[in-house]
Parts: structure tokens; C-alpha cells; sequence
């Protein structure tokens, strides 16, 4: 193997008119490769990578195009190794999605058209194709839509970067399981973990406030007044049981209700089967925390005026409870949906 490699890499300068990957960059795909059995293989492009993968894999496909002769030069070369490489014509934005692959690939070379986003749409059309444990090899890195996807790579759990060689990057594939091609899991990949604060600064920023002062600032002359829990005070210890009391100036047209959920539990239960009333400016209402296995839990205690299609709904969920003794959470609503609001945080004894 050794003594053909070392062929490839001289007739490499004067194989083709088009480009062709680096003297150092073959000898690490050889390198790599010498740790794996390589039963099938891909490329995108055509030339020096050819001639050697032919000696690399027992059943190799180029998909390229006729470029400076590098079809025809890697055909009529005598160092390709005969009946391993099928060489599919065309552009491979064309060819690729007809393609069909009939067995997990060992070794993959994306060296395809550079232009954005035609890298990502062959990479696209091989990835769910590879094997565990394959080697992925993208080339000229040093160009920024290429970049791009070497910088996606490196941060995805799908792949381990094994070493660049100038502006060639080698990759293996790892255990994790395969991206669905045809979802859309983008929080779950490494690229996406974080996202750009220079367009989700408010975001983050919101994320860090406590929920009240996020709430007092958004709308600072709405909820100023209009809603307030007196009892229990922040912090108290409940029975599973309890009286909760305060005041609230509702405008007409609007509607008090309260809610009631465990900390750390997503969503709300609205209490009382119904809007709170409100006589001279005050209210009151039992709530229930929970139930025994809450013991210990903080609690949070949601005081919201809130507009008549928002209260229709809690409505109809009131009802729905009372039909089929079913009580699945509701959301807060949030901007216009929400007149105004008041927090309590409790903890259940």
C-alpha cells in the first residue's frame, strides 16, 4: 500500500487540471484508513483520492463531473485499481438524492462544488449513509462555506475530529445516534447549543430576572396595581388546604382568576371551578397544593386579570374537569392575552 501511495502522490501534480488534495492530506486519509475495513466508500469530486481509494475500499463511488480531465484522467490512469470505483456523472446536487446507497459506508470524501450551500447539501445526502466508526474527510476547510460545515462537525456528537492536515479535516464517526434527516432536532445538536446573543440578548437576558420584575417591567403601568395577594405572605408553610386572599381593581370586560402549580412543574392549575369574585375591591379563594406526595414543595400562587377569550377557555376547561375528572395544566397567557399579574411563593408542610 505504502509503494501506491507514494505513485498517487507523483502522478498527483499532473493528473488533472483541477484541483487535487495535498501530498500530506492523502497520506493521513491512507494513514486512517490502514485502522478500518473499508468494505464501501463515496466521494464528491474525482482525482488523486480516487486512485487511492480504489486501493483503499472494495467497492468505491465517485460522484463528479469531467473537470480539467479528471474523469477521464483517473479512468485511463494505471493506477487505478480495476472494477472498484463506479463513477456516477454529473453534478452531484443531481445525482446525489437519486442516488441510492445499498450498504453503510466506511469511508467518505466530501470535495465536491464549493459554493454555499451545495457542501452542506452533499453532506446532507451522506451522512445518514455512514457507518459507525467511518471516516469522514472534508477538503478545503479554508474556504468559509466550507468552514461552515467544519465548524458544524466539530461540534456535533455525531462526529470526532481526528486531525486537519492544511485545509483537509478528518473525522470519525462516533456511537451517537443518527440526526432523523427528514426532523428537525436543531437544539439537540452541538452547533445549535447556543444561540447568537447578538439576536437573543433580550432573550437570555429575561431568562436570568426573576419572572416578577420581567412581568413589571414589560408592563410597568398595567400591573403596577391592578392585582395583589395579601395571604399567606412569600415563603409560608401551607396545608394541602388553604385560604388565599388580596385585591384587584378589574376593568370591565376582564376577569380574576387564580392558579396554583408546584415549582418545578411545568404548567398551571386554575383554582375555584371559575373566575375569583371580587367584592369592594377585594377577594378570597381555597386552593389546593398538590397532593401528599408535594410534602416539602415550593408552590407558586399566580393572581391574573385576564381578558374574556382567555377566560372563556379556562372555562372550558373547568368544565372539561367537571365531565371527566381530568385535570391537565394550562399556560399563563403572555403579552395582551395578560391584563395583569401577581406571584406568591409559598411551601407546601
Amino acid at each position: 500500500m505504502r509503494e501506491i501511495l507514494e505513485q498517487v502522490i507523483q502522478i498527483q501534480p499532473v493528473l488533472h487540471a483541477a484541483g487535487t488534495l495535498s501530498a500530506p492530506a492523502l497520506r493521513a486519509i491512507a494513514a486512517h484508513a490502514a485502522g478500518r475495513t473499508v468494505l464501501h466508500s463515496a466521494e464528491t469530486g474525482c482525482g488523486a483520492s480516487t486512485l487511492l481509494l480504489s486501493h483503499l475500499s472494495q467497492n468505491h463511488t465517485a460522484f463528479a463531473l469531467d473537470i480539467g480531465g479528471s474523469v477521464s484522467s483517473v479512468r485511463n490512469s494505471p493506477l487505478l485499481r480495476p472494477g472498484i470505483v463506479q463513477f456516477v456523472e454529473g453534478p452531484s446536487q443531481r445525482t446525489l438524492p437519486q442516488f441510492r446507497f445499498e450498504a453503510k459506508l466506511q469511508l467518505v470524501l466530501i470535495d465536491g462544488p464549493h459554493a454555499y450551500p451545495f457542501p452542506d447539501l452533499e453532506y446532507y445526502h451522506l451522512y445518514p449513509h455512514l457507518d459507525t466508526g467511518a471516516l469522514l474527510v472534508i477538503d478545503d476547510i479554508h474556504i468559509p462555506s466550507i468552514h461552515n460545515l467544519f465548524e458544524f462537525l466539530r461540534g456535533d456528537a455525531m462526529f470526532r475530529l481526528e486531525t486537519v492536515v492544511r485545509t483537509t479535516a478528518l473525522f470519525s464517526r462516533t456511537e451517537s445516534p443518527t440526526l432523523d434527516p427528514y426532523g428537525d432536532s436543531w437544539e439537540q445538536q452541538g452547533y445549535n447549543r447556543r444561540t447568537l446573543w447578538r439576536y437573543d440578548w433580550r432573550s437570555r437576558f429575561g431568562k436570568i430576572l426573576p419572572h416578577a420584575f420581567r412581568e413589571a417591567v414589560r408592563h410597568p403601568l398595567r400591573r403596577r396595581s391592578l392585582v395583589s395577594i395579601l395571604a399567606p405572605k412569600a415563603g409560608h408553610h401551607v396545608a394541602a388546604y388553604g385560604e388565599v386572599t388580596g385585591t384587584a381593581d378589574v376593568p370591565i370586560d376582564a376577569y380574576l382568576w387564580l392558579l396554583v402549580h408546584r415549582k418545578d412543574v411545568s404548567g398551571w392549575w386554575p383554582q375555584g371551578g371559575g373566575p375569583v369574585p371580587v367584592y369592594n375591591g377585594a377577594w378570597k379563594i381555597e386552593v389546593k397544593y398538590g397532593d401528599s406526595r408535594d410534602a416539602g414543595r415550593p408552590f407558586d400562587i399566580a393572581a391574573a386579570v385576564v381578558p374574556f377569550a382567555v377566560h372563556e377557555h379556562w372555562l372550558r376547561w373547568a368544565e372539561g374537569v367537571s365531565k371527566t375528572g381530568e385535570y391537565p395544566p394550562v399556560q399563563l397567557p403572555s403579552g395582551t392575552s395578560l391584563i395583569s399579574i401577581s406571584y406568591r411563593t409559598v411551601r407546601r408542610s
